[in-house]
This record gives structure tokens, sequence and C-alpha cells, in this order.
């Protein structure tokens, strides 16, 4: 997954299940190949925590995680090739 870099999305509507929200958004340049809507999905507990800048920070926090993989990719990076015994 990657976006355009500033990519600009914009929140186009919520589905609400058993487990929490998904919130859709809308990228209209999303880059060759790519999707146009997006998903984040947040808990019941996580929404109504805080304040609505909480809430605002929480989700673009998520979405930087999950489309620019912000700062999860050294840590992934760093376990490519290993292998684990269960």
């Amino acid at each position: 997954m990657a976006l355009r870099t500033n990519a600009q999305l914009s929140f186009d509507g919520y589905e609400i299940g058993d487990d929490g929200v998904a919130l859709r958004f809308l990228c209209a340049d999303p880059g060759p190949a790519e999707e146009s809507y997006w998903l984040v999905r947040v808990t019941f507990n996580e929404i109504t925590a805080g304040t609505l800048q909480d809430f605002r920070d929480l989700v673009l926090a998520r979405l930087r995680q999950r489309f620019r993989a912000a700062g999860l990719t050294t840590r992934l990076d760093a376990l490519i090739g290993t292998t684990v015994t269960i």
C-alpha cells in the first residue's frame, strides 16, 4: 500500500460493527493501482475516550501507521527473513 505523497483523504462515512467502527476515507488521487477507499478501524472505547481532538489525533496516527508505516518499518524490516519455532 503506497498512497501518493501528500495524498488527501476525505472522511466519507463509517460502519458500526460488533467490535467497533470502521471509518471510511476516500482518496481522489491515490496513485497507480491503489484503491480509492481506505478503512481504519477503531474500538468503541477509543471513540468515546478523551476529547474530539484526541480522537482526531488517534485517527491520524492510525492512518499514518497503516498507509505510511510510520514507526513500524524499522521494527518489521528487522524481522524479514527470520524464522520462529512454536
